[in-house]
C-alpha cells in the first residue's frame, strides 16, 4: 500500500519543516506549501489524502483557502484538520461550518496531531460497504456514488456531513445522542466534541435547503429523522 500523502500549508518555518520531519518519520509522504494560494495549487494537482491548513497565512488567509479548496471537486472530500494560533471559537466554528473536519490550536503536542490524523484517515478510508441508495422524503442518499440528492438536485456535502446525515437516516427514527453520532458517523476513535457535532449539523441543515426540517433536534438528547408526511 502506498503511503498517505499529506499536504501541510503553514507559512512559519520552523513549524513547517518540524510538522514535515515528524510526518515523514510516520511514513506519511509530505506536501508542503508556505502560503495559501501555492498550498491550493499543490492539493488541486497533488490529491493530497489530507491536509493541514493553517489559518493565519499571507496574502490569502486560511479560511479563503478552505473555501476554495471544498467548492473544487478535486478537493472538496479531502479531509482538512485547521492547526492554527487563532484560539477565538468564531474562528473554529466558521473553519468546522465551511468544511474543515476537525482542528488542533497552537501550540499543539505532536502526538495528539498525529492521533487527530490517524483517526480521520482510518475514516476516510475505510472499508467500503456494499452499494445502498437510502431515500428519506425528498432527501436520496447513495453510498455507492457519495450523492445526496434533494428533489432531484444535487447537493455538495463533507464526508463528515454525509456520515452524520446517513447514520440518523438509517436509524429508523431513532434520537442518535452526540456521542452515538461521533461514534457511527466519525468514529470513535476521532477527538472532535459536542459542539463540533452540533455545527456539522447546522452546516447539513444549511445545504439541505427546503429539506432541513427533515433533521430535528431533540432538546437535552441528539437528533433524528423526522419526516412530517411518513
Amino acid at each position: 500500500m502506498s503511503p498517505k500523502r499529506i499536504l501541510v500549508i503553514e507559512d512559519e518555518t520552523d513549524i513547517r519543516e518540524m510538522l514535515a520531519l515528524r510526518l515523514k518519520k510516520e511514513t506519511f509522504e509530505v506536501v508542503e506549501a508556505s502560503e495559501g494560494m501555492t498550498g491550493l495549487k499543490k492539493a488541486l494537482e497533488e490529491q493530497p489524502d489530507l491536509v493541514l491548513l493553517d489559518l493565519m497565512l499571507p496574502f490569502t488567509n486560511g479560511l479563503d483557502i478552505l473555501r476554495k479548496l471544498r467548492a473544487s471537486r478535486k478537493s472538496a472530500q479531502v479531509p482538512i484538520i485547521i492547526v492554527s494560533a487563532k484560539g477565538e471559537e468564531s474562528d473554529v466554528v466558521v473553519g468546522l461550518e465551511l468544511g474543515a473536519d476537525d482542528y488542533v490550536a497552537k501550540p499543539f503536542n505532536m502526538s495528539v496531531l498525529l492521533a487527530r490524523i490517524n483517526a480521520l484517515l482510518r475514516r476516510f478510508h475505510a472499508s467500503e460497504a456494499p452499494p445502498k441508495i437510502v431515500n428519506v422524503g425528498s432527501v436520496e442518499i447513495d453510498t455507492d456514488r457519495f450523492l445526496v440528492t434533494v428533489d432531484g438536485e444535487s447537493v455538495a456535502l463533507t464526508r463528515t456531513e454525509f456520515g452524520i446525515l446517513y447514520a440518523l437516516a438509517t436509524a429508523n427514527g431513532r434520537v442518535l445522542t452526540r456521542n452515538q453520532l461521533i461514534d457511527e458517523a466519525i468514529g470513535s476513535d476521532a477527538m472532535v466534541t459536542d459542539r463540533t457535532i452540533d455545527v456539522h449539523v447546522t452546516s447539513l441543515r444549511g445545504k439541505l435547503g427546503e429539506a432541513r426540517d427533515i433533521v430535528e433536534t431533540v432538546r437535552g438528547i441528539g437528533y433524528r429523522i423526522s419526516v412530517a408526511d411518513e
